[in-house]
């Protein structure tokens, strides 16, 4: 079975154990031998050939998850004018529903779990977006014009994959509707006063076209120059990250708002640099689309463990200074701001120019199933049900989710957005959730000391050092693992 979007995110979901029978007649229909009209042998579907990286006028910076939406950047507006972070993605189809023929050439199985930016931008489906987008661009010189015009979050959607690019059809949809989830930024400083977060606290403010994309970094993080700031011109001229949303803002100002509430501490990231608005192109709302906050060109520990680890830089006294400042972290977001991080994973530790831990990502959405506790994880896998529940009618699917809804526990925040993202955690005690934090935290201690960049590997992500074993087996570290010992295998 090939990897694609699709299979993919039916075996990462729970919900695979009550439709793996129609799964699995369509993928066989996909798998059936190939005729010659559809053969990658037949000359008439080869494309060919793909433009190197850098040919184009077009560059990928990175892909979200699972490849079907790429962060593309035209180079034209970038080299003659700043470009601002608008989040116009190019949305492709499934790799399943690539042409046969072309699948190897796209590299559409190997591609799906990459997470690593330049391994991205070298894939064939990536130079393939490029040559398309050119070829859009020759076909349509207005385009460019009208790019830098389109609502934030504006698609560029590919019908579909085709070795003569002429058959490919290209549409622009502006996407009025996120302008209208942006709140207010005089709605947002209403909410401040009412929670009695200080004036002097207070983020600056900044317009969007006054910064200029650098480089797309994740899904929600952009790298970018301030042109300028009226309220804090200091700013003018600094790198910065850009964290925003590409289809909604709730969790952002979420983040924004701990940020702003918490206590500082020398092991989390601080306070935003400045909030980021747009001037809506209906009603002249000043919408807020996200903030700023430092750039730590160091990266973080993801890479860095394993690089470090093969080059045996790694020394104990690294690995427990990253651990004591992790821990000293989370110690005081649970004390002092009275809140739980749920997301911790060595990609959101990042490393500040004296080489120390900063704990970043404050979102609250919860984490990969690898990295929850125990009582997250079930929970997690029927809330996942929940939300998957279309053409899945058995007894046993039914039976299920109506004892969890019975039992689900109040909470906080119930019609709340964010809870109703996270529910397992928010549903904990405060007790619980410090005991989720503590095995959360024992993980990433493994990760440290074992020089790995995840707890174990993953079907769905592929980092540029995979890890070379799995939670609860030891090799770099001293001592046995519980496998080593006989008995469960600790698992």
């Amino acid at each position: 079975m090939e990897l694609s979007f699709e299979v993919i995110n039916a075996l990462w979901r729970p919900s695979y154990v009550f439709k793996h029978q129609s799964f699995r007649s369509r993928i066989a229909l996909r798998t059936t031998l190939t005729s010659w009209q559809d053969s990658a042998l037949n000359p008439k579907n080869r494309i060919d050939s793909l433009p190197a990286i850098g040919a184009t006028r077009w560059r990928i910076d990175g892909a979200a998850t699972f490849k079907t939406r790429f962060y593309a950047v035209p180079l034209d507006l970038l080299d003659s004018a700043c470009l601002p972070p608008l989040r116009i993605d190019i949305f492709v189809p499934d790799q399943g529903n690539y042409p046969p023929a072309l699948r190897h050439t796209l590299d559409a199985t190997t591609g799906v779990p990459l997470t690593h930016a330049p391994a991205i931008s070298a894939l064939g489906i990536s130079r393939y977006i490029c040559h398309v987008l050119d070829t859009y661009c020759y076909q349509n010189p207005t385009f460019l014009n009208r790019y830098r015009r389109l609502p934030y979050g504006s698609r560029v959607v590919v019908s579909h994959i085709d070795s003569d690019l002429g058959n490919v059809d290209v549409s622009i949809e502006p996407n009025y509707a996120l302008e209208g989830l942006a709140t207010p930024l005089a709605s947002l400083h209403q909410a401040w006063t009412r929670e009695n977060i200080p004036v002097a606290r207070w983020a600056p403010n900044i317009d969007l076209f006054d910064l200029c994309l650098i480089r797309q970094l994740h899904d929600s993080v952009t790298l970018v120059k301030v042109l300028r700031c009226k309220e804090r011109p200091q700013l003018q001229g600094m790198t910065a990250v850009f964290k925003s949303g590409s289809d909604d803002f709730h969790h952002v100002l979420h983040e924004l708002n701990l940020l702003l509430t918490m206590p500082p501490h020398s092991n989390i990231v601080g306070p935003p640099l400045a909030t980021v608005t747009k001037k809506s192109g209906f009603g002249g709302k000043q919408g807020v689309y996200g903030f700023l906050l430092p750039y730590f060109p160091s990266g973080s520990l993801r890479d860095t463990l394993p690089a470090y680890s093969f080059a045996q830089r790694l020394d104990i006294a690294t690995k427990i200074g990253w651990c004591t400042q992790v821990t000293s972290a989370l110690i005081h977001l649970f004390e002092k701001r009275r809140t739980f991080y749920s997301d911790l994973r060595p990609d959101n530790v990042l490393l500040d120019s004296r080489g120390q831990a900063v704990l970043c990502d404050l979102e609250q959405r919860g984490s990969w199933h690898e990295w929850c506790p125990p009582e997250v994880l079930y929970p997690q896998y029927v809330e996942n049900l929940l939300n998957n529940q279309q053409g899945s009618k058995t007894l046993a699917w039914d039976s299920l989710i109506a004892a969890y809804v019975r039992k689900r526990p109040t909470q906080v925040g119930e019609t709340n957005f964010i809870h109703s993202k996270n529910r397992p955690w928010f549903a904990l005690s405060r007790q619980s959730q410090e005991k989720a934090m503590v095995y959360t935290l024992g993980l990433f201690i493994y990760c440290v000391f074992e020089g790995l960049s995840s707890v174990r590997p993953s079907l769905a992500y592929r980092f540029p050092i995979e890890p070379a074993t799995s939670f609860p087996d030891f090799l770099a570290t001293v001592g046995q693992s519980p496998s080593q010992e006989g008995g469960t295998n600790g698992r």
